[in-house]
Parts: C-alpha cells; structure tokens; sequence
C-alpha cells in the first residue's frame, strides 16, 4: 500500500466515518487518529456515558485491529485491580520450578492498542509496570525484558489527577482531550445516529458488523516511517515561541514532551498532504493542558498562529452553551434536598471542589474578553459565585 492510498484511507474511510457516527466527537477522532500515527497515547477526560470506550473500539477495528488474537486489550481499573488482570497471570509451572514469569498471551504486554478506562485509579504495582510499557515500550517478565508491539494507549479518566504521585503516569499521555456530553443543540442528531447503531446491534446481535479498512494494524507503520520526511525546521522559530508562552502561563511542558510534541505536528502535517509542517499544524497544541482551565490560555497562545497560516479556526474550549448546562447540572447538586438522604462535609467539599474548577474555566474563557459574548460570560460567573456561596452556606448551617 502507498502512503498516499493509506492517509486517504484513513481521512475519509476512517476518520470521516466516525464522525458521522459519533456526533461531537470530531476532535477526540482527529487526536485518536494522530495519536495512532505518531505512537503516542491520547488522555480522554469526561463523565462516564460519552462513548468513550465505544468509540476507541470502533476506531480500532476499523483500523483492521483483531480482538481474537489480542491486538485490543480493554479494561475499567480498580483500586482493587490486580496486575495478573492487566499483565497476565503468573506461569505457576514455572513459579514451581523456582522462576517468576507472567503467561502475557492475550493481555496487556501483547497489545498493539489498549484502552484503560479509569486509568488513575490502578494501584502502583500496575501503574509503575505502565510507565515503562508507554515510554520504553518494554515489559519486564520476571527478569526478561519483553519488547511490547504497543502502538497507543488510550486512557479515559471522569477528572485529571491533582496529586504529584500521579504525575509521572499523567506525564505520559502527551495530549488530552476533552469529551462531554452532546450540546443540547445537537441532540436531535445525537438520537438519530444513536439509535441507528442500536438497531444495527438488535439486527445483527452481539456480533461485530465492522467491515475493517484496513487488513491490519501493521500498515501504520507506513505512515509511521514517513513522518522523519516531514520537514520541520520551517517551524522551529514560531514552535520555540509557543513554547515559551505557554510555559509562562504556568502550564508545564517538559522538555521530554516539548520534543515529542514535535512527531504529533509532523503528523498533523502528513494528515494534511504536505511534506512540510506549517504553523496551521500547531492545533494539537490546543490538547498539552494539565488542566481543562488552562485551555482557554493555550487557545490565546496557539489560536492567532494557525489562523495567519491558513488553518482552520479550532478551539479546544467548551461553548458557553456547554458550560451553562454544567451550571445547572452543578445547581441541582447544591439545592438537591432529597428525602433520607445525608449530606456530610465530603460531599459539600466535592462539589466546591467541582464549583471551583468550573469557576475557574469560566473566568479563562476567551469570551469573557470579547465584547459580544461578555453579557452571557458575566451571568455565568455571576451563577457559579452564587452558588459556591450556598455551598457554603449548606455546609456551615
């Protein structure tokens, strides 16, 4: 297959066919795709019930991935999780015979795409086991070091980890996506396509009605190979000063990342058909956050750039029509009085905690600096205040 034939494929027979399935999802698809090509894991944060799993496994196999030899390898994490369910169980014949070594067949260490949902509530025996599968690529069976054939892992998480334990895991995920609930104007759509694939899976029962695009997930490699074509120096200059912006607003970006970074616009630009990266390529800068409140800062930073080179306007924040159905989902929660039900400290302190982040995305957001959407912006901070101060006033009483 040539390169060209491949990114066609995965542009329109991959990429487009998804977002016509998935409604809202276009920007999770577009990351999941580069993330693919490039090698590198993708973080995906939102509630629970927002296709998130759906949709990894539905990319995957039209990738031309084969569940029943193990290229997929799925699973909800646990603080209960043990790594004989991620890694494999221990060979007890060996374990007999004095020698500790995994039977990995089928698990975790023999996947080429895995997708771990919850990912930050694994215990460290399983999480320390994952920094050295995502970044080195190697697994180590007993005293074996084992080569892992793993092409991404995508993890899905309801809320970023705050806590410095969880860093190094968290570090690894190289870009991270938001995936909230459909917009309320999208919803009509949303039902539509929905219950199409429903009723695809009552036609066609349990099993898999994917007709793959690809033969197998090897012909990535394809692509993989040519990103050391892409020309990158035509960047360097504006690259360093995005850089540097966006570490003087607080948002840290390691050198490790920086560099790495660096192959996701390379794919980017491949994506696009061209063998030189451009400033228009900088839109995977939208998703290097480390919290969903310093988005509307890396859209200030990285916005105006790929607009002057000719991209598409992108933006990475949540609309204030989404922002003010968080408001009023965080409302029902700090007014709800429901019948035998106790409302201790905990939960008063989860949902300031909750409040607060939302405050805080809201006070960032570009339209609080734009004259047309100042009024809506006002009211919503105005809303989130408000009910921060009943919060308190719950909780005190």
């Amino acid at each position: 297959m040539s390169l060209s034939d491949l990114i066609s494929l995965l542009r329109f027979n991959v990429s487009d066919r998804l977002k016509q399935d998935f409604v809202g999802k276009d920007q999770v698809i577009d990351l999941m795709l580069i993330s693919a090509i490039a090698r590198e894991h993708l973080l995906l944060v939102g509630p629970p019930g927002t296709a998130k799993s759906e949709l990894v496994k539905r990319f995957v196999l039209l990738l031309g991935a084969r569940k029943e030899a193990g290229d997929l390898f799925e699973y909800l994490l646990t603080r209960f999780t043990e790594p004989n369910e991620i890694f494999g169980p221990v060979n007890i014949r060996e374990f007999q015979q004095g020698t500790f070594t995994r039977t990995i067949e089928r698990a975790l260490p023999q996947a080429k795409i895995a997708f771990l949902d919850e990912v930050f509530k694994a215990n460290s025996a399983i999480l320390n086991a994952l920094l050295t599968i995502l970044n080195e690529r190697f697994f180590y069976n007993g005293l074996e070091q084992v080569a892992v054939p793993l092409i991404s892992l995508y993890g899905a998480t309801n809320e970023v980890p705050e806590g410095d334990e969880l860093g190094a895991i968290f570090d690894r995920f190289l870009l991270r996506v938001r995936t909230d609930h459909v917009d309320e104007r999208y919803f009509p759509d949303l039902l539509a396509k929905g219950w199409s694939l429903e009723r695809e899976r009552i036609r066609l029962g349990r099993s898999e009605a994917l007709v793959p695009v690809l033969d197998s997930l090897d012909h990535l490699q394809i692509a993989y190979d040519a990103l050391e074509q892409i020309a990158l120096a035509p960047i360097f200059d504006d690259y360093r000063e995005v850089v540097r912006q966006i570490r003087a607003e607080g948002i840290t970006l390691s050198d490790r990342r920086a560099v790495k970074l660096l192959k996701l616009i390379a794919a980017a630009a491949l994506l696009r058909g061209s063998n030189t990266a451009s400033p228009a390529d900088f839109w995977v800068l939208l998703h290097v956050w480390n919290r969903p409140e310093q988005i509307s800062a890396l859209q200030a930073i990285v916005g105006p750039l790929i607009e002057r080179a000719g991209g598409q306007a992108l933006t990475a924040e949540r609309d204030l029509a989404t922002l003010s159905q968080e408001v009023a989902r965080l409302a029902l929660r700090v007014h709800d009085q429901s019948e035998g039900r106790t409302y201790t400290p905990t939960y008063f302190g989860t949902l300031l905690h909750d409040l607060e982040r939302l405050r805080q995305e809201i006070l960032g957001h570009s339209a609080g600096r734009m004259s047309a959407t100042q009024p809506q912006w006002q009211a919503l901070v105005t809303e989130v205040e408000r009910l921060i101060d009943a919060a308190l006033d719950r909780l005190e009483a």
